[in-house]
């Protein structure tokens, strides 16, 4: 079972990232220094959140990589949980929903693999959108996105329709049953509260480099 700890957002972020991190690194070690040089954080700043995930195994000269990778996908709740009997991994399914330009650039399973997620399908309105394009998973008609959701499980999306149709698409998202959006339109979504949505704004993004 995952220990999911309700971090604060900024950290669950920090945290995501380092665990990216950590997955590339080539030593067996890593140390504060290493972590603030890659990512800018202070040293102070990553002590924190790793106190706030309640990992206490420094070392003088580094963590241990592996065991910090095991502690952090265990409290962000990422690690890929083995079936007892038949030894399988269990994913986390997702979608996504509008395949105009953005949606269309992520018509590639590639972009979650090594993760524990996996895209089941992708929707749109346009009929003749989802027939042209091609993808390494199955695309539908937005008509059958209840139906395909509940059937395959899916408890995640990501929303690129237009701006204009996003509320709309997401009430049909949370009557399916979704748990999580990540909206990369440039509308506030309204959902309930135990539905979480993450904002990715290209522009916002920018704007936070400057």
């Amino acid at each position: 079972m995952s220990t999911i700890v309700d971090l604060p957002e900024p950290t669950k972020k920090r945290m995501i990232q380092l665990l990216q991190i950590l997955k590339s690194w080539s030593s067996d070690k890593i140390t504060s220094m290493a972590i603030s040089n890659a990512t800018g954080w202070k040293d102070s700043l990553i002590r924190h959140d790793l106190w706030l995930v309640g990992f206490h195994k420094g070392v003088s000269n580094g963590y241990y990589v592996k065991e910090l990778i095991e502690v952090l996908e265990q409290i962000l709740g990422l690690e890929s949980h083995l079936e007892a009997e038949n030894q399988i991994s269990v994913k986390k399914n997702c979608c996504i929903v509008g395949l105009g330009r953005l949606g269309a650039a992520l018509l590639d399973e590639n972009l979650v693999e090594g993760s524990p997620f996996v895209i089941k399908a992708g929707f749109d309105s346009n009929v003749n959108r989802v027939e042209i394009l091609r993808s390494t998973f199955p695309l539908y008609p937005a008509s059958e996105m209840q139906f395909v959701i509940r059937k395959e499980k899916i408890e995640y999306a990501v929303l690129t329709v237009p701006s204009k149709d996003a509320q709309q698409m997401t009430d049909r998202l949370v009557t399916s049953g979704i748990k999580g959006i990540v909206n990369m339109t440039n509308l506030i979504l309204k959902v309930p509260e135990n539905i979480k949505v993450e904002n990715i704004s290209i522009l916002n993004a920018l704007n936070l480099v400057i």
